[in-house]
């Protein structure tokens, strides 16, 4: 049987083989290939991320002392109260790593009426001891009480009249979008003073705080904006809502589908408007306007308001570490690279909004090693290879070169073996090889044809013949390839038992058919 048929159990079998080991291959590339990388989410962008994690809640307030003056019985009176006077909530977005809130004049001005309603009756209610009607129990509206005598002095005081003395000390409570709901006591940095201003607040410990990126003075609003702001106090169960948006460019007006008064009212008011295709902030919404629209504060006014109070536009660690996270998870990525960028934006700063993204990543991890190649980063994830794919292709590479490879070897041992004889092989574990196999080996080494011109010798044609030594089987006979004899003058030489060729001394693999030897 030829040497090629013998590698592949039958030269019929060959081809069958090859299509085997090619439909292996074709199946292990089509797997991998056919394993879709996660999808890309396409509601989620860095940039628009990156905003909402820098929104905050600012809340307005003023101490308010008053002191009420009666000298009407001929003896002067005095009864004075402090209280703190709720005035309103806003929405405010940092704009600088150093902790500086933008927002808009509505949300920081004091209404002096509404400090002295409120302050004046909490002061005959709690201080001077008369009940007010007429109110519903709310402190902050006007009320009266049933005592004649008492019943002009808290017109009075409502009035502020100069025997009802009012002291007032705005707050500036800034409540960041943070796991642990709190807040921070915010400087005012410069003086706003009327509809369509800016006002600047400082917050301390805002080194490593979310910040969003100002679009350019001259930025054109898109078709589609957003409206970012916080109906409620933010924490990790009241995140902030977005309200889609058009501007007018040539009026500044905005304008939704739905009727702002109510989200302005709850707080949405002074909130980013942001483009959703870079995340960046084109605008505060400013005062409403009647028929539920609102005027936008310009990002040029951001800007101009910012450069009058020495306040440059910054980014944070944060910023860098969490928008490279959001750009993992919008690939379609929750692996190890998201989780691992959410989990060290946490260590400058407590997020809420980080941490139930990283919540969300953990959550929908795949089972399987997906994941792996989004280790690489963001920049070699989008290549469209995946690992797996890869190392399919690479392992179906090596299968068909080692097909190449037996083939060739295949078609090298044909020749070697074409004067063998068609006799099936012989059992056992040695097989024959036809004696004529000489005929194939280097000429150098037949003693027959082509004698070397100097004598040799060996340490075995010297010697007497060995007295078992096999007889001559003549031209058609086999010997057996390991203890037949071998051909005058080959006496120490080894033959391969693949082909039957000569081997040369110390060598390990035969020169004829590749077959290892020794």
């Amino acid at each position: 049987m030829p040497a090629s048929a013998e590698c592949f159990a039958g030269g019929r079998a060959r081809v069958p083989l090859v299509r085997v080991l090619l439909g292996i291959v074709a199946l292990v590339c089509l797997t991998a290939a056919g394993s879709p990388a996660p999808s890309a989410s396409a509601e989620l962008h860095s940039g628009t991320e990156g905003t909402k994690a820098a929104l905050v809640r600012v809340e307005l307030s003023a101490v308010a002392e008053i002191v009420h003056i009666d000298h009407s019985s001929g003896e002067v009176e005095i009864a004075r109260g402090r209280t703190t006077v709720p005035l309103g909530a806003g929405t405010g977005v940092l704009v600088s790593a150093d902790g500086v809130v933008a927002t808009t004049w509505e949300n920081i001005r004091v209404d002096a009426d509404q400090v002295a309603v409120y302050a004046a009756n909490e002061l005959f209610a709690d201080v001077i001891g008369v009940a007010i009607v007429g109110n519903d129990g709310d402190p902050a509206k006007r009320g009266s009480t049933p005592d004649p005598y008492w019943g002009p002095h808290l017109q009075h005081c409502y009035d502020q009249v100069t025997h009802c003395v009012h002291f007032r000390v705005p707050q500036y409570h800034v409540r960041t979008y943070t796991t642990e709901p709190g807040g921070v006591m915010a400087e005012l940095l410069n003086s706003p003073s009327g509809p369509g201003d800016v006002a600047l607040l400082r917050i301390s410990g805002g080194g490593g705080a979310p910040t969003a990126t100002v679009a350019a003075a001259d930025a054109a609003p898109g078709a589609d904006d957003l409206l970012l702001g916080f109906t409620r106090r933010p924490g990790p169960e009241h995140g902030p809502v977005q309200l889609p948006v058009t501007l007018d460019a040539a009026t500044d007006v905005i304008s939704s589908p739905e009727d702002l008064t109510g989200p302005f009212g709850a707080g949405v008011s002074g909130g980013p408007v942001v483009d959703p295709s870079t995340g960046q902030v084109i605008g505060l919404a400013g005062p409403p306007q009647d028929g539920g629209s609102a005027t936008l504060v310009t990002a040029a006014q951001i800007r101009a308001a910012m450069d009058e109070a020495g306040v440059e536009p910054s980014s944070s660690k944060f910023d860098v570490v969490f928008r490279r996270g959001i750009d993992h998870l919008a690939s379609g990525n929750p692996g190890r690279s998201a989780q691992g960028a959410l989990e060290e934006s946490l260590t400058y700063y407590d997020s809420a909004l980080a941490t139930s993204h990283l919540h969300q990543a953990q959550a929908s991890e795949p089972t399987d090693s997906a994941d792996a190649a989004a280790a690489a980063g963001p920049g070699e994830e989008t290549g469209g290879l995946r690992w797996g794919a890869f190392l399919a292709i690479l392992i179906g590479a090596l299968l068909v070169a080692g097909i190449v490879a037996a083939l060739v070897l295949g078609r090298r041992r044909t020749p070697a073996t074409a004067g063998a004889d068609s006799r099936p092989p012989e059992t056992g574990r040695w097989r024959s090889v036809p004696a004529s196999v000489a005929s194939v080996l280097p000429a150098r080494w037949r003693g027959d044809t082509h004698p070397d011109p100097a004598p040799r010798h060996s340490r075995s044609a010297d010697a007497p013949a060995p007295p078992d030594a096999a007889p001559d089987h003549g031209d058609d006979a086999t010997v057996d390839a390991r203890t037949g004899p071998a051909p005058d003058g080959f006496d120490g030489r080894r033959f391969c038992a693949q082909c039957g060729a000569a081997v040369g001394p110390g060598a390990r693999f035969c020169t004829g058919c590749g077959h290892p030897v020794g």
